[in-house]
């Protein structure tokens, strides 16, 4: 057609063309889809991380003292129901909760409720420092997405979240 102009070729569309090459039996079309979710992942991942590194935070600190923020618990969050919030096992969360209270991002007071327990709660700097480093994540996440419109991105997380519902049912919870 005249006057339609092709978007340039990505890396994905040169590994499909490879693979047609190689072998025109092979179907390697699901690679249009999921080698650009991987690829797009990986370089959201970077933007993030990126964003981070101000707060000398890694991703999984970010999201646990965040996942307090946004749980808001008057008394605190007991350290499993946090693992579960924050989608990672008890062991990992246990040796991340000492780094963070170390740093002085966190508190662990005794459970008033079970004398075996504890309570972790953010400190007030920790409170501040979780606000300032979602505000510069969402930062990096408004750079991604930049190249789509509001139209577009409505779509886009409609069509993903059709592909991840099914596979968030499969999970064991």
């Amino acid at each position: 057609m005249v006057g339609v102009t092709r978007p340039p070729d990505d890396s994905v569309d040169r590994i499909v063309r490879a693979w047609a090459a190689r072998d025109p039996q092979l179907d390697a079309s699901p690679l249009e889809v999921v080698g650009r979710l991987l690829l797009c992942a990986q370089h959201c991942e970077r933007e993030i991380l990126a964003a981070l590194a101000e707060f000398e935070l890694s991703f999984a600190d970010f999201d646990v003292i965040n996942t307090l923020r946004r749980r808001a618990d008057p008394d605190g969050t007991n350290p499993t129901d946090l693992a579960r919030s924050s989608l990672i096992t008890s062991g990992a969360m246990t040796a991340r909760l000492n780094r963070l209270e170390s740093a002085g991002l966190i508190e662990r007071t005794p459970d008033a409720a079970d004398r075996r327990a504890v309570r972790v709660r953010l400190t007030p700097g920790g409170e501040r420092l979780a606000e300032r480093a979602l505000v510069a994540v969402l930062a990096a996440d408004e750079r991604f997405l930049d190249p789509l419109g509001r139209r577009q991105r409505e779509a886009l997380a409609g069509t993903l979240k059709d592909l991840l519902l099914p596979h968030e049912d499969a999970q064991p919870r």
